[in-house]
């Protein structure tokens, strides 16, 4: 038998270790490829994805109802978050003038139902004086359960049936707890298509009309941005006393100087509400320019700001549920903390 020379030997085990160089480098760089491209897509999050946003709210004890705050009441409930959220999602505007199907469920009237309190006793009243100004940047999102034919939350659009009906379902609950309330159910987006304008212009707008209502009425100091999420159910929801209410989150931009005060009023209402509704807050989602718009209009008052309330998937009875509990904490706060 004849044996092979030493060249070829040491040829042979140079082809394969340059093989195998070749294949780490490969490797290497479809991995570097891949997380790019994974970094790329989490800075353009669209309305239901399954991403970090989701992740970060849910809480380890949803299973009690309990929030970690609630478990753990030093721990802070400021949330800081690298990637954009729901309001850097802008649907085109046409999208926002479709025509969407109801469903055989008339949520106005729904809504005017549980709008149909007695009026309660705090022992206190603001005597007709206009304090509180609820109104809606983005005024024509809309809940799914109420259309025909839609499951998506991007498709969650409405020129009436939306989240202006909550701002009104607020602004009821507090005038029964004799808290003067004006509500703005303005329509932004036709507004931003009269002037040609795109979504990314809603605060603009909206912003605007806060100022106006500011120099009309010198009595008003609180002002409530209501918006919904675009997250699904399971973390838009929480059951309380063996009923679902749809959770709430408040948003602050840190993108002005003053933003530590608008801080401070969304903690102490968030106190609040850990106290009365454990696991109905998220807590504080604060968000800089890069993440956004960044100041939301809460450069106009230290008691302006954001507030989620549930998401595509919340009924209206899960919506009035957590109104009822928002308006009992904004007036608490009001006659006890405010002052």
């Amino acid at each position: 038998m004849k044996k092979k020379k030493p060249g070829v030997t040491n040829l042979l085990y140079f082809a394969i270790m340059l093989a195998t160089g070749l294949l780490i480098l490969a490797s290497a760089f479809i991995y570097i490829n891949i997380k790019q491209h994974a970094y790329k897509n989490s800075e353009t999050v669209e309305p239901g994805s399954k991403n970090f946003y989701l992740e970060l709210f849910q809480h380890k004890s949803r299973e009690t109802g309990l929030s970690d705050t609630a478990l753990n009441p030093d721990k802070t409930s400021i949330l800081q978050v690298g990637q954009p959220m729901r309001d850097e999602f802008q649907p085109a505007m046409k999208t926002l003038f479709e025509g969407k199907e109801q469903s055989s469920q008339n949520i106005e009237n729904l809504v005017d139902d549980v709008m149909s309190g007695k009026q309660i006793d705090t022992g206190h009243s603001t005597f007709g004086k206009d304090v509180i100004y609820i109104y809606h940047s983005h005024s024509r999102e809309a809940f799914l359960p109420y259309f025909k034919k839609i499951s998506q939350p991007e498709d969650a659009y409405h020129s009436k049936i939306n989240i202006t009906l909550v701002g009104e379902m607020l602004e009821k609950a507090l005038e029964r707890r004799s808290i003067g309330t004006i509500a703005n159910s303005t329509d932004i987006v036709r507004e931003l298509n009269t002037r040609e304008l795109d979504y990314g212009s809603s605060y603009s707008v909206s912003g605007e009309q806060v100022k106006t209502a500011q120099q009309k009425n010198r009595n008003l100091e609180i002002f409530l941005d209501i918006h919904r999420d675009s997250l699904r159910k399971d973390s838009t929801t929480v059951k309380l006393n063996k009923q679902d209410y749809a959770r709430l989150l408040f948003v602050v931009g840190t993108g002005h100087k003053e933003f530590e005060k608008n801080l401070t009023f969304t903690k102490q209402l968030h106190q609040q509400l850990e106290t009365q509704y454990p696991g109905l807050s998220k807590g504080t989602l604060e968000k800089d320019k890069s993440q956004g718009n960044g100041v939301y209009n809460q450069n106009l008052s230290p008691n302006a700001i954001i507030i989620e309330i549930g998401g595509v998937d919340n009924t209206v009875a899960e919506l009035h549920r957590t109104v009822e509990a928002l308006a009992n904490v904004l007036s608490d706060y009001y006659w006890h903390e405010e002052k």
